[in-house]
């Protein structure tokens, strides 16, 4: 007998899929710029239109340092709201913010280092390392990272540029999408360089999705 909630979504993701976490962690900037070795061009691994991505040693652990070039962060206002807001979204499929650095006019974020790169390095790839279980597990590992991004999240959020460049992958092959949020209302979250818009009616709570 399925004694599933009807209202549950079969892609819903149980409650030990989500994480119990205290949130991120803020870091200085002398801390930083030690684990990337001074943001050394070797440990560069990424740019963008928001900034540079540097591999580092930081806490004992691996971690990728997106260091933010984007102008619409101004202040430690607004950084600090959108730490308040990326710790409400935490899903074992979603990537994740580890910490973050307010000093000066500096603003950086430090993410989860994933070793295996983007889906779509994977694709392109001359080696064919995904097999169709690896390809089923990384289609429903993302579908659920999005659903989760559109039906669990207060507030709801809509990701708007799903595709293989945003879809990192752990040393298991597991999905973790990339998110960067753009709120309407005194918030935005730089986690990646993807555009995603969310336009969201507060005094209704639902998506205005125009």
């Amino acid at each position: 007998m399925d004694t599933r909630d009807p209202n549950e979504s079969a892609l819903s993701p149980s409650a030990s899929e989500n994480y119990d976490r205290i949130g991120p962690k803020p870091y200085s900037y002398g801390e930083l710029a030690k684990a990337t070795g001074l943001f050394s061009h070797n440990n560069l691994i990424g740019r963008g239109g928001f900034g540079h991505v540097f591999k580092a040693s930081l806490d004992g652990e691996t971690r990728a340092i997106k260091r933010l070039d984007y102008p619409g962060i101004e202040s430690e206002g607004d950084l600090e709201r959108e730490i308040m807001v990326v710790k409400s979204i935490s899903h074992k499929n979603l990537v994740e913010l580890v910490g973050y650095c307010i000093d000066g006019a500096n603003r950086l974020l430090i993410l989860k280092y994933f070793p295996n790169g983007s889906l779509r390095s994977k694709l392109d790839g001359k080696e064919n390392v995904l097999d169709w279980k690896k390809r089923m597990n990384i289609a429903i590992g993302s579908a659920r990272g999005l659903e989760y991004l559109h039906e669990h999240c207060e507030p709801k959020i809509i990701h708007l540029d799903i595709k293989p460049d945003n879809i990192l992958l752990d040393e298991h092959f597991e999905p973790k999408v990339k998110a960067k949020v753009e709120g309407k209302f005194d918030f935005l979250l730089y986690l990646g360089s993807v555009a995603v818009h969310v336009y969201i009616y507060s005094g209704y709570n639902r998506l205005d999705l125009k």
